[in-house]
């Protein structure tokens, strides 16, 4: 019952931001005559969009019109679209830097998805990186960093949703050591997933920033463990790093390194 009721009510706000959208700027009595919505009902809805900052209202017409928020998310939605373009030639050139592929992902949910792939030429493995493909955050590279930036009540919500399924040996599944290792990442500023996904396979990673200084994406170093040594690790943690900033400064991002970044963030988790 209360299903249909939350409904009925979410169709009636998205109604009435599609109206408000396609005329530019209403006012109560236009919005309900347009949506045979009664004015209390459309007078409600207004003014829970306007506290929410979804609407504007004019003061002198009383007319509403849609937020900066929209623009804002808006830019999210395209930013997710172009992330691949922007990405791609650093990609290529990490890929030949390192012999090893190169990956993009992105947070989608309770996952990561990878939005492209580059193939190393010295790579016979078929990896679970390939575009399109959701993995778990827990487990992965790129999913440890989105982690590593949640707020302490994000990662404790994230935890209550998710069942930490051990994919290896070497899944992290306890929280408490799943902490651990995510203020590792904030302080050393690259992920590894060290056969935590696949067996047989290491990826080092890095955060991608946009122009607000928010995390976008994420790119990852991938191959085989006989040829990701634990000693080449650190020398890869710094290269996709190295990469990453230069990805995230054609991105508009102007602050500090990856590495600060990751520290500002640690407050979050005491």
């Amino acid at each position: 019952m209360w299903n249909i009721v939350i409904m009925k009510s979410l169709r009636k706000v998205l109604d009435i931001i599609d109206e408000v959208g396609e005329a530019g700027s209403m006012g109560i009595r236009e919005i309900s005559s347009r949506t045979g919505f009664p004015s209390p009902t459309v007078h409600r809805i207004l003014s829970t969009l306007v506290e929410r900052r979804y609407l504007e209202k004019d003061p002198s017409t009383k007319k509403y019109a849609l937020s900066l928020r929209f623009l804002q998310l808006g830019t999210k939605v395209q930013q997710r679209f172009n992330l691949p373009a922007v990405a791609r030639p650093h990609m290529h050139r990490l890929m030949l830097q390192t012999k090893e592929s190169v990956n993009l992902a992105v947070k989608d949910g309770d996952e990561a998805v990878y939005l492209d792939h580059i193939r190393s030429d010295y790579s016979l493995l078929q990896l679970f990186t390939q575009a399109g493909a959701h993995v778990s955050l827990y487990a992965t590279g790129v999913g440890k960093l989105f982690l590593s930036q949640m707020s302490q009540q994000e990662l404790d919500s994230y935890l209550e949703r998710v069942t930490l399924t051990p994919r290896t040996p070497h899944t992290f599944v306890e929280p408490g050591v799943l902490d651990k290792e995510l203020s590792r990442i904030r302080s050393s500023g690259f992920a590894v997933d060290d056969e935590e996904f696949e067996m047989g396979v290491r990826c080092v990673a890095a955060l991608l920033f946009n122009h607000l200084g928010e995390h976008v994406g994420a790119i990852s170093i991938s191959g085989a463990v006989v040829r990701i040594t634990p000693d080449r690790i650190e020398p890869f943690g710094r290269m996709v790093k190295g990469s990453a900033s230069v990805i995230s400064r054609d991105l508009g991002f102007s602050g500090p390194n990856n590495k600060e970044t990751y520290k500002g963030k640690e407050k979050h988790h005491v």
